[in-house]
């Protein structure tokens, strides 16, 4: 007979849990603004289709209902604007390329792909200008 494991885990503070989105947004951004990347990350995970993940992990992250709670402290101005901004293309880019997604060599070179590359680099620039920020304390504690 096994003992029963107890999640003594405490429901996370709102500010932890928008530093976390915050560092996965970093992580995205950074495969997304590069192609090396984006190769490397297809061959470490060959079961995933990168140009699918590219627009799934966004959703996941910071759809538009997601990104109304993505507020100060933890996103400055700046980098509101920055995810808002880089929406944009990812809306525009989305329109652009089918809706089965070719393979990721097929497009990389398209200006639809590229145009969704330079948007995460410019994200990620606004980004790491404060940087990732603690996963288990809050940066920002509320008193």
């Amino acid at each position: 007979m096994t003992d029963a494991v107890e999640d003594t885990e405490e429901p996370i503070s709102a500010i932890l849990l928008n530093q976390r989105y915050r560092n996965h947004l970093i992580g995205y951004f950074s495969w997304v603004s590069s192609f090396q990347e984006q190769r490397e990350y297809q061959a470490t995970v060959p079961l995933v289709h990168i140009p699918h993940e590219a627009f799934n992990q966004w959703e996941d992250y910071a759809s538009d209902r997601i990104l109304d709670h993505y507020v100060e402290p933890v996103f400055s101005k700046d980098e509101q604007e920055a995810l808002r901004a880089f929406r944009d293309v990812w809306n525009s880019a989305s329109d652009d390329t089918p809706q089965r997604l070719p393979s990721l060599e097929e497009l990389i070179g398209t200006e639809s792909w590229e145009r969704l590359r330079i948007a995460a680099e410019k994200a990620l620039d606004v980004f790491m200008r404060r940087g990732p920020f603690d996963w288990d304390r809050e940066e920002f504690p509320m008193h």
